[in-house]
C-alpha cells in the first residue's frame, strides 16, 4: 500500500519540457491579470504567489484543462479563481462557471472568497449545499446567477429539477476532488459533467492524484497540462511534527496532558468516527476545557455557528471527523492532535494542513498505538519525512487524574462557563425506506432536522448521571430503555474520578461516580444546589480512564 502511494505523490509524466514543468510566474502583475482583479487581490492583502498559484495561474489563463495538486492551506482558492475573473465575461443569466466542492463547508468558503476577489467585477453568484432550506437557493437560480458553487448532491437536486441550467458553462472546476470521490460522489460528478459543454475548460486541483482522479481526468479533461507542487511539501515546512505512543486506555489522560505542556490558542482534535468526536467532546467538558464537536450529524446551522464562534477565539479546541473537517478556513489553528491516527494515509496531509497555513507556525501531534505503527510508517514515507517522538515521563496533569476547579488562564475564554446548547442533528434515513427516497409528500433533498438533547438514560452501579428528580417507575423504565448496551468511559465532575457507564452521558448534566452521587443525594435531603463533596475513596469501577 505505501508503495502505491508513493507512486501517486508525483505526476506520472515525468517530462522536463516546458509544458509539464513552467517557471513560475514571480508576481501577480507578470500573471498579465486585469487592473480590476489586481485591485481586489491588494484589499484583500495578497502580496506574492504562493507556489501553487505561482503555476497554476499562467497555465489556466491560456484557456487550457489544468489539473494541480496542491494541498490544503497553499492558497489553491484563489488559483482557480483567479483566471476565471479574468476569463470569463457573462453573456446572460446562464451560469457560466461551476465550482464543485466535496462539503457545505467547502462550499462556503469558496463563496467566501468569491466574494471577496470577486467584487466589483459584474458577475452574480450562489452557493448550492444540503442540510439548508432550498428557497432562498431556488430564488437566486430564478433571478439568474453567473457563478455556481456547490456540492454535488444538491447541484443534481437543481438540475432534475430543472431549475440549474448548465448549457451556458465556460469554466467547471473540481476542488479537493480526492475528498469528492472518497465521499462517493463519483457517478454524481459524472452526471453533472456530461451536461456541460464539451467546449469548456476544466480545472481540477487535488491534495493527492490517485488512480480514481486519473480515470476522471482521462474522461472528462483534454489534454490538461500538470502542475505540481514537489512531493516533500506535501506536508508544510512550518508544521513541527510529532508522534506519540499510547496504549489505547491511555490516549485520554495523554491529551490532557499534552493540551496541559502545550497550551495551545486554537486546535482541532481528530476523531475517526462521529460516536468518538461526541463522547471526546463530552469528556473535555467534564475538566472545564471549553470544547465543541463538529461532525455530519449536525444540521448546517450548528456547525455553521461552532465555526464562527471557532474563528474568533470562542471555542478553543475543536473535535472534529475528517469529512467535517473539510473547509475549515482558519488561519491562525495552532496545533493539530490527530487523537485517532488516519488509516487513509492521505487524510494524514490534509489533517495538518489545517496549521502552519500561510507560513505561520502550527505544531501537529499523532497518537499512535503499538498495533497503528504500520500506519505511521506509511505516512513518512508518503510525506518524505521523519516525524519525531515525544515521551513524557509521567501522565499527570492539572486536569488528570485530579482536575482543577478552573482551568489555567490560557484555556479561559470567552464561551467558558456559558451554558451549551442541545445539539441539533441530522435526521436519520429509516432502513425501510431504501436508500435517499424521501418519505411520501416530502420534498427531495429537504433533510429533516430535529432538535434532540440527550437526556440521562440509566443508573448504573459503576456511575450516575444528574437528573434532577429521577424518582417513580416511569423514570426508571426511561432510563433502561435507552441503555446503549454498551460501556462509555467517563470522568466524575466532582472528584474526578475515571469511571464506566452503561450509558452515553448527557453533554449538559454532571455526572457522578458512586460516592459523590450518594453525597448529592445527601446534600439535596438537606437543600438542594449544593455542591457534592469529592469522595475520599472513588469506587473500584473508577480506577483507571479509558481511552
Amino acid at each position: 500500500m505505501t508503495t502505491d502511494l508513493l507512486a501517486q505523490a508525483g505526476p506520472s509524466n515525468t517530462s522536463d519540457s516546458p509544458e509539464q514543468a513552467p517557471e513560475p510566474a514571480a508576481s501577480f502583475e507578470a500573471m498579465g491579470l486585469n487592473d480590476a482583479v489586481l485591485a481586489n487581490l491588494k484589499d484583500a492583502g495578497f502580496k506574492q504567489p504562493t507556489p501553487i498559484q505561482a503555476l497554476f495561474i499562467p497555465q489556466a489563463l491560456t484557456g487550457c484543462d489544468v489539473l494541480g495538486q496542491a494541498q490544503t492551506g497553499t492558497g489553491k482558492t484563489a488559483s482557480f479563481l483567479l483566471p476565471v475573473f479574468q476569463r470569463v465575461k457573462a453573456k446572460d443569466d446562464r451560469p457560466a462557471v461551476l465550482i464543485l466542492a466535496p462539503t457545505r463547508e467547502l462550499a462556503l468558503q469558496i463563496h467566501g472568497e468569491v466574494e471577496r476577489l470577486g467584487k466589483n467585477l459584474g458577475l452574480s453568484s450562489v452557493t448550492l449545499y444540503g442540510g439548508s432550506s432550498y428557497d432562498p437557493q431556488i430564488e437566486a437560480l430564478r433571478r439568474g446567477v453567473n457563478l455556481v458553487v456547490g456540492t454535488p448532491g444538491r447541484v443534481m437536486d437543481h438540475m432534475r429539477a430543472r431549475r440549474l441550467d448548465l448549457s451556458g458553462i465556460q469554466v467547471a472546476v473540481l476542488d479537493e476532488a480526492d475528498r469528492m470521490l472518497d465521499l462517493g460522489f463519483r457517478k454524481d460528478i459524472e452526471y453533472i459533467l456530461r451536461h456541460c459543454p464539451k467546449e469548456r475548460q476544466t480545472l481540477l486541483l487535488s491534495a493527492t492524484i490517485p488512480d480514481d482522479i486519473r480515470l476522471l481526468v482521462q474522461r472528462f479533461m483534454h489534454e490538461p497540462k500538470e502542475v505540481w507542487t514537489a512531493p516533500e511539501n506535501l506536508t508544510v515546512e512550518s508544521v513541527e511534527q510529532f508522534y506519540m505512543v499510547a496504549e489505547r486506555e491511555k490516549k485520554w489522560p495523554m491529551l490532557l496532558k499534552l493540551l496541559d505542556v502545550e497550551r495551545p490558542g486554537l486546535a482541532i482534535i481528530f476523531c475517526t468516527t462521529k460516536a468518538s468526536a461526541k463522547r471526546l467532546a463530552a469528556k473535555l467538558k467534564t475538566v472545564h476545557l471549553n470544547a465543541k464537536e463538529i461532525h455530519g450529524d449536525l444540521v448546517q446551522t450548528r456547525r455553521e455557528k461552532i465555526m464562527t464562534r471557532f474563528r474568533t477565539g470562542k471555542v478553543q479546541l475543536l473535535v472534529a471527523t475528517d469529512v467535517a473537517s473539510r473547509g475549515i478556513d482558519v488561519d491562525n489553528i495552532t496545533h493539530i492532535v490527530n487523537y485517532d491516527i488516519p488509516y487513509k494515509l492521505e487524510d494524514y496531509v490534509h489533517r495538518i494542513g489545517r496549521t502552519g497555513r500561510m507560513n505561520r507556525l502550527g505544531k501537529a501531534f499523532t497518537f499512535v498505538t503499538p498495533e497503528e505503527a504500520h500506519f505511521l510508517t506509511g505516512i513518512e514515507q508518503l510525506i518524505n519525512r521523519e516525524i519525531h517522538a515525544i515521551k513524557y515521563d509521567a501522565l499527570e496533569s492539572c486536569f488528570w487524574p485530579h482536575p482543577a476547579a478552573e482551568p489555567p488562564p490560557e484555556f479561559r475564554t470567552e464561551d467558558t462557563g456559558e451554558r451549551d446548547e442541545p445539539e441539533v442533528y441530522l435526521e436519520p434515513k429509516e432502513g425501510g425506506r431504501g436508500k435517499g427516497r424521501p418519505r411520501r409528500g416530502e420534498r427531495r433533498g429537504r433533510v429533516g432536522e430535529r432538535s434532540r438533547e440527550q437526556a440521562p438514560r440509566s443508573e448504573s452501579s459503576g456511575a450516575r448521571e444528574s437528573a434532577g428528580d429521577g424518582s417513580g417507575e416511569g423514570g426508571r423504565r426511561r432510563r433502561r430503555g435507552r441503555r446503549s448496551g454498551k460501556s462509555v468511559e467517563a470522568v466524575c465532575s466532582a472528584c474526578g474520578a475515571s469511571t464506566t457507564l452503561p450509558f452515553e452521558p448527557s453533554t449538559n448534566r454532571p455526572v457522578y461516580c458512586d460516592p459523590c452521587f450518594e453525597s448529592v443525594k445527601q446534600n439535596r435531603s438537606g437543600g438542594r444546589g449544593t455542591k457534592p463533596q469529592p469522595a475520599s475513596e472513588p469506587a473500584g469501577q473508577a480506577s483507571e480512564e479509558n481511552g
